[in-house]
């Protein structure tokens, strides 16, 4: 076993991973500033975690676990997301040709969904990756993780109806 070299410079974290962490924030916020907010915090959570991750070819599906996380929670926490999101306002909004932020549509689309739906559907549909790659992150099945990709395709049925779209 090759001796620990010591704790890794934050200058080199950030060189080698905050482009990653940012990307993926911006991906799930949809805002420039919420997005830099909260690669600021994940990559504090990054540099006191960094030394407790053995497995350092394992940091890349960490960095995407951990935004991933901070950022559903930062929108699940929004006010207007614990409320819920009225349908019917929605629609209208809609109908009035008035833009839907992309922060209420991802609220609309994910509020009745658990944790491994969300993490199928984002990793599938958002980042683009094959299912072998989501089963290293995630730990869930192929076949798992196709079945949260229906329940997700299932539950967008409902979401149309109830927006009249």
């Amino acid at each position: 076993m090759a001796p620990d070299p010591g704790p890794v410079p934050a200058q080199e974290l950030y060189e080698k991973y905050g482009f990653l962490i940012y990307r993926t924030c911006r991906r799930i916020l949809g805002s420039d500033d919420d997005a830099k907010d909260a690669m600021q915090e994940v990559f504090l959570k990054l540099l006191e975690h960094y030394g407790s991750i053995r497995n350092k070819e394992r940091t890349v599906p960490w960095i995407f676990m951990a935004a991933k996380r901070h950022c559903f929670n930062l929108l699940r926490n929004n006010r207007k997301f614990v409320d819920g999101i009225d349908p019917d306002e929605t629609a209208s909004r809609i109908d009035e040709g008035k833009r839907l932020d992309q922060k209420d549509l991802i609220r609309l689309i994910f509020i009745n969904q658990n944790g491994n739906v969300r993490d199928a559907v984002y990793y599938t549909y958002v980042e683009e990756f094959d299912q072998e790659e989501i089963r290293k992150i995630t730990g869930q099945s192929p076949a798992t993780i196709r079945r949260n990709l229906k329940r997700f395709k299932d539950s967008l049925r409902g979401i149309r109806k109830r927006l009249g779209v």
